[in-house]
């Protein structure tokens, strides 16, 4: 398909454009925002060198090079075609154009003008909070690093960094708390790894076998878990949901099975009664008809068959075979988690969450329980564990409160004098809960934030780099809204951990193209360490 792609939407350079074989001519992606252009022209002169004249001429860029088309077609995020003769279409450029399956791909007429972030595997599920693919593969061009290195992601979510580590041909380490976010991780990270042929092939061996007949509840769920899922489901919901388990767990490829239960858990919430628009588990009766989850289950499945064997189609065969880990841990231990890799890490890029972030656990509730990874009656306790949490008892508040106490010398002071201010009047009479937890949340997650960069530190290669991409949240006291700006805070909090302070990017955005503010709720901020 990429051969398609390339003859379709090559371009011959115009005459005003140098017509010198030694300068490559590049046009770059017209929708970017401010702060990605800065980025597109970072990782440019990152795989060419930094000292290479760059100059814009009619809208192209010129460039002279002796480094190969080839290798910075391959490569590049943020340009959509380039070359010295005529231009054409980069490999990433190729890769977004999957998004819409196979055929819509190959009928498109033009260059697609907006943007693509759900190509590929990338769209697997509907996971809260995701990263952007092209902004990871970015920082992997301008930190320079190369094939076979090792990438870690300590709060590895949904895996889009792992996912696009393994496309560039680098080893990918991630780790994550939520069960959930480890499964998708590991799936996609594994079909990356698979060609399109065998992907295709295990796809219709096994949805050929699927035959959805009634299976016992007892069989796949303890009584207090379905106790649990019969508040939430319908009768014949959970009947036809165990109908699916029991093709599901037929598989004998444990990557065509995940793959699987992922595409389950992806239609958990429409078939349930769980507010579709609501982040959290709130009840709306709904009618179910019988066989509903089954039909989605299987639109879903050709869904992302379409997407990814797209995908896989354009995504070239790799010279190497990088390797994934891709483990459920705590980001606060994870020195001892992969201590085989100390000093060994050559890059670091994440998204840690927000100070009372999105309620990750809770939001997918209904899936951790119907896959059997997260029992009922342990939710609580691991929504605690979660750096970012703002899921807190009374009794854990007070406990949070003085671990706070104990261990506050450990950040700057400035952040001290904030928690301490919104304590001062949150923790007054007649306070709402919220309010009243929210001095010791911040305090605990600035203080976790502490510990895994610290322990994330000691497995990193001397001067190799970090990217924590961060958002910033406010809150209200007395009244009075008062900022938390977390990006600064955790840039001062990464040096106080043994991180060296590189580079502060703020993720400036167009207001009239603001797309980010859907996914992530804020501006960001790209903080740049060294080890």
């Amino acid at each position: 398909m990429i051969d398609v792609i390339k003859k379709k939407f090559s371009l011959t350079m115009p005459l005003f454009v140098s017509s010198d074989r030694d300068f490559l001519k590049l046009e770059m992606k017209p929708y970017l925002q401010p702060f990605e252009e800065n980025l597109a022209i970072r990782e440019l002169l990152a795989l060419i060198g930094t000292e290479t004249p760059l100059r814009e001429e009619n809208g192209y860029y010129i460039i002279k090079t002796e480094v190969s088309e080839e290798f910075l077609l391959s490569r590049l995020t943020y340009w959509q075609r380039l070359g010295r003769d005529y231009l054409i279409p980069t490999l990433q450029k190729s890769l977004e154009f999957t998004q819409n399956g196979f055929e819509k791909t190959k009928l498109q007429k033009e260059l697609h003008n907006a943007r693509r972030l759900r190509y590929g595997p990338h769209d697997i599920h509907e996971y809260r909070g995701k990263f952007f693919p092209q902004l990871v593969k970015s920082l992997i061009n301008i930190a320079g690093v190369s094939e076979n290195s090792f990438i870690l992601d300590p709060m590895s979510g949904s895996g889009t960094t792992p996912c696009e580590v393994l496309a560039m041909g680098c080893n990918a380490l991630g780790l994550d708390l939520n069960p959930l976010s480890v499964l998708i991780s590991q799936v996609k990270c594994s079909l990356i790894l698979e060609t399109h042929k065998t992907f295709k092939e295990n796809i219709d061996k096994n949805v050929n076998k699927f035959r959805f007949s009634k299976c016992k509840l007892e069989d796949h769920w303890n009584s207090e878990d379905l106790k649990y899922l019969k508040l939430w489901f319908s009768e014949a919901a959970l009947d036809d949901c165990a109908s699916i388990l029991g093709n599901i767990n037929k598989i004998n490829n444990p990557v065509y099975k995940e793959f699987f239960r992922v595409c389950f858990s992806n239609i958990i919430r429409p078939i349930s009664w769980q507010k579709e628009t609501d982040l959290r588990v709130r009840k709306e009766i709904k009618v179910y008809d019988k066989g509903m989850a089954i039909d989605k289950f299987n639109e879903e499945v050709l869904k992302q068959y379409d997407k990814i064997y797209s995908y896989l189609s354009v995504l070239p065969p790799r010279s190497n075979h990088p390797m994934f880990s891709i483990k459920q841990g705590d980001s606060l231990r994870i020195s001892e988690l992969f201590s085989q890799y100390k000093n060994k890490v050559d890059l670091l890029i994440t998204s840690p969450p927000y100070a009372t972030a999105l309620p990750y656990l809770d939001t997918d509730r209904l899936s951790l329980i119907i896959l059997g990874l997260l029992p009922h009656k342990e939710h609580k306790y691991a929504e605690f564990q979660m750096v970012g949490t703002r899921e807190i008892s009374e009794r854990q508040r007070v406990e949070a409160w003085d671990y706070y106490l104990i261990r506050r010398k450990v950040l700057p002071s400035n952040i001290i004098k904030l928690i301490d201010e919104i304590a001062n009047h949150n923790h007054g009479d007649n306070i709402g809960f919220r309010r009243r937890n929210l001095p010791a949340l911040l305090g605990r997650y600035f203080i976790n934030m502490f510990d895994a960069m610290k322990s994330a530190h000691s497995l990193m290669k001397k001067g190799a780099s970090a990217f924590y991409i961060v958002g910033n949240n406010s809150t209200t006291v007395n009244s009075k809204k008062i900022m938390i700006p977390t990006d600064s805070y955790l840039y001062e909090i990464g040096e106080v951990a043994g991180w060296k302070q590189n580079e502060f990017i703020p993720m400036e955005l167009l207001s009239s193209r603001d797309i980010f503010r859907e996914n992530r709720g804020s501006t960001e901020t790209i903080l740049h360490f060294r080890a």
